[in-house]
């Protein structure tokens, strides 16, 4: 049916603001807006009506069609819920291949098994106090340094260094894949080209500025980087310490856990020993020289005595042999304490620490740790419909 242009533009009002078909209030605002009188306004709707051309049921799904900010610039929750409940079907569709996504990837993801071992610092056997702290207090009265107490390690910082993981990498390791043993980068086959690179084909478009680093260098690179992100150091306030390690073989797993506590132990081990050696060395080399200094004081009070009699003293050489006599006495008081401090030094050489405790050995674990798929997948589902319902708001939108 052909309508005239004043209908058409009758109409239009009346689809743009369905509420003036039975709100005369609304009409008189919208009919002033447009240059028209409530009355003429009123007709017109009515003759339309007579003819069929509105419809009243399409009218009143906009009427009650909910927008979502309100009067006063708020999310209107009702509108949405709305829409979810009309679109629940297009959300459910969403969600549903989204969790198909996930359950994919969790059967195509890489199987990790976890080995862990619990570490607890021991501490020393033998702490700084007794007769030790007693000639180190002498030794410092003398102004004789390198008594210090043992120096302590920061077990995470050991675990986490490059010369273990350098270690760890390279070490030859029995698998499933590897019966009779080898290194990391074998076993993650970093050494075997990869069939295309895209990293690789824009390096040899770019200029390298004539540096091209050794081939095993960059490959054991590599698998530290990757190493680094198996392992997994955590350390409680309580002091102990624990260390998580992944990958694809659970024997593996444990070997490498196993062999963090056994380096670390030796490393500590080593240290002290090496720290231990030190001292007596030094201590030794004090007290040579502190013989020499004694011996060269005694030398100077004899032939002091043998020019100056004592039945010739006068209150000058008094004082004088007296202060020789006081230098023979402190460094020989420094010698004796050198001497106890050097007897110390090597009890202390030779003795075992106990630094580290190996509270938990690891084993090969017995079900995999990764991927988690019953997590993947409800994640997988949840986040689905996080995401459809901003497009179901958007599908409803264009529709109304």
């Amino acid at each position: 049916m052909k309508l005239t242009p004043h209908e058409e533009k009758i109409l239009n009002i009346i689809n743009e603001n369905p509420k003036i078909i039975d709100n005369p209030s609304e009409r008189t605002k919208i009919a002033s807006k447009y240059g028209l009188t409530e009355k003429t306004l009123r007709n017109r709707i009515a003759e339309l009506k007579k003819r069929d051309l509105i419809q009243l049921e399409h009218l009143k799904g906009k009427k009650n069609h909910l927008q979502l900010i309100n009067e006063n610039d708020e999310i209107n929750v009702e509108a949405i819920f709305k829409i979810i409940s009309n679109k629940k079907t297009f959300i459910l569709k969403f969600g549903i291949f989204f969790t198909l996504i996930g359950l994919v990837y969790s059967l195509l993801a890489t199987i990790y098994f976890e080995s862990k071992i619990s570490l607890y610092p021991a501490g020393e056997q033998n702490n700084s106090g007794g007769m030790l702290g007693d000639f180190q207090g002498l030794a410092k009265s003398f102004g004789i340094g390198g008594l210090t107490s043992t120096t302590t390690y920061n077990i995470p910082d050991i675990i986490k260094s490059r010369r273990l993981k350098k270690d760890i990498v390279l070490k030859q390791w029995e698998s499933k894949l590897y019966p009779n043993g080898s290194n990391l980068i074998k076993y993650w086959e970093l050494d075997k080209p990869p069939l295309f690179s895209p990293i690789k084909l824009i390096k040899k478009i770019l200029p390298t500025g004539g540096f091209s680093s050794n081939k095993i260098d960059k490959q054991t690179y590599e698998a530290i980087l990757q190493l680094d992100e198996l392992i997994s150091v955590k350390e409680e306030i309580s002091g102990l310490i624990t260390v998580k390690v992944l990958t694809e073989d659970p024997k593996l797993s444990s070997d490498i856990a196993n062999y963090i506590a056994e380096y670390v132990k030796n490393f500590i081990s080593i240290e002290q020993k090496r720290e231990a050696s030190r001292n007596r060395v030094f201590i030794e080399n004090q007290m040579e020289d502190a013989k020499s200094q004694t011996e060269y004081s005694e030398d100077i009070l004899t032939d002091f005595r043998k020019s100056h009699p004592l039945r010739l003293d006068t209150p000058s050489i008094e004082m004088t042999r007296e202060r020789l006599e006081s230098a023979v006495e402190e460094n020989r008081a420094v010698d004796i304490t050198l001497r106890q401090q050097f007897e110390i030094a090597k009890i202390d050489e030779a003795k075992e620490r106990l630094l580290i405790s190996i509270l938990d050995t690891a084993e090969p674990a017995v079900k995999k740790a990764k991927p988690k798929r019953t997590l993947i997948v409800i994640l997988s589902l949840f986040l689905g419909i996080i995401l459809a319902i901003p497009f179901a708001i958007y599908i409803d939108r264009q529709e109304n």
